[in-house]
Order: structure tokens, then C-alpha cells, then sequence
């Protein structure tokens, strides 16, 4: 994927998440956004302020519970 690391590096940075039981390594979605951005592909590009808004609310709601 275009902006990241090896799929080792990457896959270390992965966060494991349970769906219907099963453990899927999922990218934090910084590394989702930093691909997306390095691709340069328009629909990438498209999607990017839609994630970048749901980072910030993700980093606000983690500041809160600090």
C-alpha cells in the first residue's frame, strides 16, 4: 500500500479487533489516512475528510477519558 511500511512493520501496528468472534488485525486509522493521502488517487483524496474528522473525534473523545 502506497505510504506505509512493510507488512511487518505495518502489522505490528495493527489493533486487534473482535467481529462475530473472529480476531482481525485492523491499521489505526492514522496509517489508513496516511495511505489513502499517498496514493494521490481522487477517490482516496475524496474520502480523506471524512476520516481525518472521524480521527479528531476519536482523539477528543481520548482526551476526555484522560
Amino acid at each position: 500500500m502506497d505510504g506505509l511500511g512493510t507488512f511487518a512493520d505495518e502489522y505490528e501496528r495493527a489493533i486487534p479487533v473482535e467481529v462475530d468472534g473472529i480476531v482481525l488485525r485492523v491499521l489505526p486509522l492514522e496509517r489508513i489516512i496516511a495511505s489513502k493521502r499517498a496514493s494521490k488517487r481522487s477517490k482516496d483524496l475524496a474520502a480523506l475528510p471524512a476520516l481525518e474528522e472521524a480521527l479528531a473525534v476519536l482523539q477528543s473523545n481520548d482526551a476526555e477519558d484522560d
